[in-house]
């Protein structure tokens, strides 16, 4: 027997998968500008896929919110994490980049290791509750 999941809760996975692969796009391109550090053009791509990241983050956080509150609250509050480091990211990343505080690499390089982990946990937490919602 199968149960019907909102439309909300069916997204979720989706986005989490969305946020996952923009997360890795800013892995590489922060390999490249830091393998050139005078390449202009990876670093702006860099920052360009920062908002993305965070846009999808925050969207993740909301369907999170609306679509699993009472039945899972883990998926909701790593979502919300997630999305409060990505914006921690793009602020460091700002302080880096546009007041030239390089002694904030210090924190963002390790941060977005953690945001990494976190969205793989969170892709796998999806998945384990889009079968247990299947299974039900």
């Amino acid at each position: 027997m199968t149960t019907t999941r909102s439309p909300l809760a069916r997204a979720f996975a989706p986005l989490v998968g969305v946020t996952s692969l923009l997360i890795l796009c800013q892995a590489v391109t922060a390999g490249e500008f830091i393998a050139d550090e005078h390449a202009k053009l990876p670093l702006e791509v860099h920052s360009m896929v920062g908002y993305l990241t965070l846009l999808a983050a925050v969207a993740t956080a909301v369907v999170a919110a609306i679509a699993f509150r009472r039945s899972s609250p883990v998926l909701l509050w790593g979502s919300v994490a997630l999305a409060v480091m990505t914006a921690g990211q793009l602020v460091i990343g700002k302080l880096i980049t546009d007041a030239e505080q390089d002694g904030w690499i210090a924190v963002h390089v390790p941060l977005a290791l953690l945001v990494f982990g976190v969205t793989i946990w969170l892709a796998f937490a999806a998945a384990r509750e889009r079968r247990a919602a299947t299974a039900a």
